[in-house]
């Protein structure tokens, strides 16, 4: 089996599982998801985070953990949050001063995304990044749905790109994630462990 067949296999079993969990347990994981991140014990996440002028996120789809909350808390202690649009094939960030849903499109894949009403954020100027993704191992490589977007966006950065947080649900923490030179790599993972969403 070749790497894209395998991240094929990979994708295909962790959407599955994702899928599988009930809707008033992924609204409970976005409520409590707040108090999950800052009761984290890590010295450089909770400076990134306290630091942070400008965070971006994403708007949780088909399962993803839900982060709506999560940016909530951010705005509500000051943090300009912003989230992604992809514009002829790359992503480009917008900032969002609230959830409201005059804020945002549906995209053709079903997605939220930003509406485009003012000047696209500079990737230099954002602090830190929460992604999405369906998979990680546990040194932090990164397996996202197949578009790259994340890869070319923060990719070529160098150490100048933004701080990347990862959150994910136990079951996406999988040790033979394959990767290529492309694939980004979280700085931290917030791993929800199996009680939470489990039977």
């Amino acid at each position: 089996m070749d790497i894209s067949e395998e991240k094929a296999r990979i994708r295909k079993e962790i959407r599955k599982r994702r899928s599988a969990i009930p809707q008033d347990v992924l609204a409970g994981i976005g409520k409590d998801l707040p108090d999950f991140i800052f009761s984290i014990t890590d010295d450089e996440l909770m400076s990134k985070l306290g630091n942070a002028k400008r965070i971006a996120l994403y708007r949780s789809y088909k399962g993803e953990v839900p982060v709506d909350g999560l940016a909530e808390a951010f705005m509500a202690k000051g943090i300009i949050c912003c989230f992604p649009r992809i514009e002829d094939g790359e992503m480009v960030f917008y900032d969002c001063g609230s959830l409201a849903d005059e804020n945002f499109e549906v995209s053709s894949m079903g997605i939220k995304e930003p509406v485009a009403t003012a000047a696209p954020v500079a990737l230099k100027d954002i602090d830190v990044v929460v992604l999405p993704a369906l998979a990680y191992n546990e040194e932090g490589t990164r397996l996202g749905a197949g578009g790259g977007y994340y890869d070319r966006c923060f990719g070529s950065m160098g150490a100048g790109r933004p701080y990347l947080l990862g959150i994910c649900y136990e079951f996406q923490i999988c040790s033979d994630v394959p990767s290529c030179d492309t694939d980004i790599s979280a700085d931290f993972i917030a791993v929800i462990p199996e009680e939470v969403y489990g039977d």
